[in-house]
């Protein structure tokens, strides 16, 4: 594989949260990776991946 392909899979891999709610995948930007963020589809808090 590509090492530039396996940086920016890896680079949205970090990026992908899972709603503990309504269970629906959403992706946050960069800058936000660190903070917790509303869920856009139920409102609920997401926590940043540890």
């Amino acid at each position: 594989m590509n090492p530039f392909i396996a940086m920016v899979i890896g680079a949205i891999l970090g990026l992908k949260r899972v709603c503990p709610k309504c269970k629906r995948v959403q992706i946050v930007s960069s800058d936000k990776r660190r903070d917790t963020v509303p869920c856009k589809f139920c409102g609920t808090d997401i926590p940043p991946k540890r």
